[in-house]
């Protein structure tokens, strides 16, 4: 099978707030990450398309780090305990696309 990914994902064990349409939060758990989107896992049913808006934090070295960005549910696959959503990152802020491509690599460091 070919890998399709653009990007390396990496796992991630923290919690991700999503909101559709801006105004419902609800909680979900970061499963993997990388440059361009990020896998999570939620109790709540998404459809699939769905527009999200997503809040969660990076640790960088001077301390933790909140993005803000809008994102595409690009999968959603039913599992035992709830729904996995791969969400596609479709609006950062330059600031933000910088602080998490530092995240990435500092995972990535880790890694190898």
């Amino acid at each position: 099978m070919v890998e399709k990914r653009k990007h390396s994902r990496f796992k991630i064990y923290q919690m991700i707030q999503i909101s559709i349409g801006k105004e419902h939060y609800v909680s979900c758990e970061g499963i993997n990450i990388s440059k361009s989107g990020m896998l999570v896992k939620t109790n709540a049913e998404v459809d699939t398309s769905a527009r999200f808006y997503l809040l969660f934090e990076v640790p960088l070295e001077t301390g933790n780090y909140e993005i803000r960005c809008e994102g595409l549910a690009a999968h959603v696959h039913k599992v035992e305990d709830g729904w996995e959503v791969g969400v596609s990152f479709s609006d950062l802020f330059e600031d933000d696309e910088k602080i998490l491509e530092q995240y990435i690599e500092s995972l990535q460091d880790k890694a190898e």
